[in-house]
């Protein structure tokens, strides 16, 4: 049900996608008049922006996890072309995962194959899940089986030996939650470094590929070295000096953090000073306290919706509720899930919070952390860390757990790109799940509302996108607004030779072709609304 019923509605990558249905959705490229399509893209697309400094995956629906295994081949390409022999210490061919945990049976296999091959290759790990409670979690059996150093709790361990293991479990008294992979090696041709990072909210594990989940992909050097750095902090047990470079417009903060600005003054920055839209997707989504006026998030989102921002929240019902898809408590880490309140109160303040349930599995989840801001000057906070005080931090409280949390200013960066695709993400969700949300009514009215926002983004769509590339006219015979008929014609007129439609960003066309004639030459058409370039862009292949 999760694959067939719901995937063609969401925004896809084209060519990457399982078992893809028939009836599912073409990508428009409106702007420029391209036909994105499972057949024509392949090489070309993946060659439009092979070097892109920031690249946003949203699953089940990207690769991401192709695009992780890509990374790692291309650092075994680098070190398999590379005849140097370097000293102690100097190796640029590197693969450093700070995470949560790690199930991905390809993942572990790559790593040990890069490890052989001369890579240098870390993994820092929760040390609760590979304690010998967790038979299913089985990353330190192989590594100690291919013969690579295994230290599953550092507690006691001495910086030297921490240094010297290859899998090493962070034990302390938080939660090691960074979801962070770096990868370095040498391009061949040139002999420059390549360098990326993949942190988000996906751990590489066995079934995270089927949860609501979103990785990032970043390329920017400075950020690459923050996130180093971040690695060896962790594996000191020291607290991060977090930095903020207002000139770039791309920032990564840490917690817990030792000096500089924390995540939750930002995020409460960017919510105090938004006056256009807020939209939340986060998995355990708490009642914050601003650090400045100590206000909790439901009286600033409350206060945004009274200055006339429209705002959208959603949360994973388990989280939210504690409930399952029939209203039944759940357990949970072997008690009962609780109730947040939350909801309830944003909710008696006309604010819609959307809980939805990830029916791929008990353990999968809606598992993003997410949030956009504007729309003229659209921004996004997203990460590793969930919402909560652990996470990052409360009032004064300060966080605990290891994590990481991106602020980007996406109109400075892409024009927009990152939020947009943010932005489709959370529509996507909407009509992934609708009819799981009685209360709030259709997705289809919820995405209306939002479209009729007057800075919400537009999307000329080409004659040639909706009729297939036919000369002539025809008629497009659709309930949506923006393709009712005038007069007494069958449908929408669309001439081949015509310059377009203007329709909103992220609309979902249902709609039948028909001729000259009214005889009916394609039916059951399904198209959402987008730029060509809100597509993803997956890494070069090695």
């Amino acid at each position: 049900m999760h694959d067939r019923t719901w995937r063609h509605l969401l925004p896809r990558i084209p060519g990457n996608a399982p078992n893809r249905p028939a009836e599912s959705p073409r990508e428009l490229g409106g702007i420029e008049g391209t036909v994105l399509t499972n057949e024509s893209v392949g090489d070309q697309f993946e060659a439009r922006n092979p070097g892109a400094v920031f690249e946003a995956y949203f699953t089940p629906e990207d690769p991401a996890a192709k695009a992780e295994l890509r990374l790692i081949d291309s650092v075994i390409a680098g070190v398999r072309a590379d005849e140097r022999v370097y000293p102690p210490g100097e190796n640029p061919h590197k693969i450093h995962y700070a995470v949560y945990n790690l199930r991905s049976q390809k993942v572990i296999d790559r790593l040990i194959e890069a490890h052989k091959l001369g890579v240098d290759v870390r993994v820092l790990i929760e040390a609760e899940q590979i304690s010998p409670e967790r038979d299913w979690n089985t990353v330190d059996e192989q590594f100690e089986a291919a013969g690579l150093n295994v230290l599953r709790s550092d507690r006691d361990a001495s910086l030297e030996s921490r240094e010297a293991s290859h899998l090493l479990g962070i034990d302390s008294n938080h939660l090691m939650h960074l979801k962070s992979r770096i990868y370095r090696t040498v391009d061949p041709s040139s002999g420059e470094p390549v360098e990326t990072v993949l942190s988000g909210s996906m751990n590489p594990g066995d079934g995270a590929s089927r949860n609501d989940e979103n990785l990032n992909m970043i390329r920017d050097p400075r950020l690459v070295s923050l996130y180093e750095k971040k690695f060896e902090d962790v594996r000191r047990h020291e607290r991060t000096d977090n930095v903020w470079a207002a000139e770039r417009g791309m920032n990564v903060l840490f917690t817990p953090a030792k000096s500089g600005p924390r995540p939750i003054e930002k995020l409460f920055e960017w919510i105090d000073a938004e006056n256009e839209f807020i939209a939340l997707s986060v998995f355990d989504l708490k009642d914050l306290k601003s650090p400045t006026d100590q206000k909790k998030l439901t009286e600033k989102l409350i206060e945004a919706k009274a200055r006339g921002v429209e705002v959208l929240v959603i949360t994973d019902r388990k989280k939210s509720d504690g409930r399952d898809l029939d209203g039944n408590r759940i357990m949970m880490y072997g008690h009962y899930a609780s109730n947040s309140w939350l909801d309830e109160d944003l909710e008696r303040a006309g604010i819609p919070v959307h809980e939805f349930i990830n029916p791929a599995g008990p353990y999968n989840a809606v598992h993003a952390k997410a949030a956009v801001f504007g729309l003229t000057d659209m921004k996004v906070m997203t990460g590793a860390g969930n919402w909560t005080r652990a996470g990052i931090g409360s009032g004064r409280k300060r966080a605990k757990n290891e994590e990481s949390f991106l602020f980007i200013e996406s109109s400075r960066v892409d024009n927009g790109r990152t939020g947009r695709r943010y932005l489709a993400n959370m529509l996507g969700l909407l009509r992934k799940y609708d009819g799981q949300d009685a209360d709030h009514g259709p997705a289809k009215a919820t995405i209306e509302k939002l479209q009729s926002l007057a800075n919400w983004p537009k999307v000329q769509v080409m004659p040639e996108a909706l009729l297939g590339g036919r000369e002539g006219d025809y008629y497009l015979v659709s309930d949506h607004p923006a393709l009712q008929p005038q007069n007494d014609a069958p449908g929408y007129l669309i001439k081949s030779e015509s310059a377009g439609i203007s329709l909103p960003f992220g609309s979902l066309l249902e709609y039948e072709i028909q001729d000259a004639n009214g005889q009916v030459v394609e039916s059951d058409r399904k198209l959402v609304v987008r730029p060509p370039e809100d597509e993803t862009v997956m890494p070069e292949a090695p």
